[in-house]
């Protein structure tokens, strides 16, 4: 029975048992490994598995870890491009509503001066008498900073009679020194190869035959225009001559060139519209200065060969506004550059905040403040107030000046003799 069932499971080994020996053994061990082969083999096939089977799955898993981490990469992407996108616009928002403060809307009232009439058209009324054709026009509102908190940091900026022993005698002899006595100024400007560089027209309290007096001990003479007497004053450093002329007896009218004359015609040229429109939007400050910049890399000393790509961007700018504004104990400060692309504000904007983050990190070397010396502090703190942004063709730069730093601007001004 059991070769027979032997034979029936494996019929070769028992072939193979039939020409050798009828030992009872032989067939156990024959029947044993015929029955364990199929078992061994069975096993095997569980832990083979073919090579390109592998291959194919290991490529697969891969493939798989890409296209997720692709995925993550895109929507941390996508995450940050909306974070970005969401911060910019609530900046710009932000910044918008803040200019709004500055600048002044047909119908609205700027902020109350000191003698009850608005800052605005104190500004419009002296701004539009100067004649057209300047470069830069720059407008203070002296009463309004000089009753605000941070007047007296403000005044620190000019020289002391200490400082400046000419001055002192000029306000001995005129009774005039413009930290008390003056009210409000306009200026019109010009590149300093102009026949007239500066026009001013300035309001305050003036000494008319005091002033008269000083001019003509220092080699002045009285020139007639129509109903005007022209003083004109000869400086020589820098050599010019400096003419004046009493419009009241709380206006005056000064330029180092003729073009005082054209002034004093009752239909002189006024300014542009574009010069207008740019003055509307910071008449509301007490002080601001509007400036076109044809050739703003050559005015800041830009050199083309080292520094092209910025020189090229300071090229697009073709007018910059500035305005300031008592903020408390600050002075809030906005600048705006016009460029004449979106792409060149893009990447202006961009530029700039890259300078202001390297001037950060320079300052933050113990070396470099050592060079700087006790004013780095507040350089440092004016460097991480600045605001950089860019609004369509626009690039914003705002600032809260603190009296902090202005007081390191201060002890910083060289010493020595002022302009009259």
């Amino acid at each position: 029975m059991l070769y027979q069932l032997s034979y029936a499971s494996t019929p070769n080994l028992a072939n193979l048992s039939r020409g050798q020996s009828n030992c009872k053994g032989v067939r156990l061990a024959s029947t044993a490994r015929a029955k364990l082969t199929p078992e061994l083999y069975a096993k095997h096939q569980l832990y083979t598995i073919p090579a390109e089977t592998y291959t194919q799955k290991v490529a697969a898993h891969g493939r798989m870890k890409r296209t997720v981490t692709i995925v993550l990469a895109a929507c941390i992407a996508a995450a940050a491009v909306l974070a970005y996108t969401y911060y910019a616009r609530e900046k710009t928002a932000r910044l918008r509503a803040e200019d709004a403060q500055f600048s002044v809307q047909p119908g609205t009232i700027a902020a109350g001066s000191s003698d009850g009439t608005s800052i605005a058209a104190n500004s419009i009324d002296l701004v539009h008498q100067l004649p057209a054709g300047a470069s830069a026009v720059v407008f203070a509102d002296v009463a309004v900073l000089r009753a605000a908190p941070i007047g007296r940091e403000l005044s620190g900026l000019a020289p002391t009679s200490a400082q400046d022993p000419e001055y002192t005698a000029f306000v001995r002899s005129t009774g005039f020194d413009y930290s008390r006595d003056l009210d409000r100024v306009a200026l019109a400007l010009w590149p300093k190869n102009s026949p007239t560089t500066v026009v001013a027209i300035a309001q305050g309290k003036f000494n008319e035959a005091k002033i008269e007096r000083y001019a003509l001990r220092n080699g002045g003479r009285v020139v007639g225009h129509g109903q005007w007497k022209i003083y004109e004053v000869p400086e020589t450093n820098p050599p010019r001559t400096v003419r004046f002329v009493f419009l009241s007896s709380t206006e005056i009218v000064l330029a180092d060139g003729p073009e005082i004359s054209a002034m004093l015609n009752a239909a002189h040229e006024r300014m542009d519209s574009q010069m207008s429109q740019r003055v509307a939007r910071v008449a509301g400050a007490p002080i601001y200065a509007v400036a076109r910049t044809p050739d703003l890399s050559k005015d800041v000393g830009v050199d083309e060969t080292h520094s092209a790509q910025l020189a090229r961007l300071l090229q697009s700018v073709h007018s910059i506004t500035l305005a300031g504004l008592p903020a408390g104990q600050n002075l809030k400060v906005a600048a705006t550059a016009e460029c004449d692309s979106t792409l060149n504000a893009f990447q202006l904007s961009t530029a700039l905040e890259g300078l202001a983050w390297m001037g950060r990190a320079a300052l933050a070397d113990p070396k470099t403040q050592q060079q700087i010396g006790p004013q780095w502090p507040a350089l440092d703190a004016l460097l991480k107030a600045a605001d950089i942004s860019h609004d369509g063709h626009l690039v914003r730069l705002h600032l809260q000046i603190t009296p902090q730093i202005l007081r390191a601007a201060a002890s910083s001004a060289p010493q020595g003799n002022s302009a009259r």
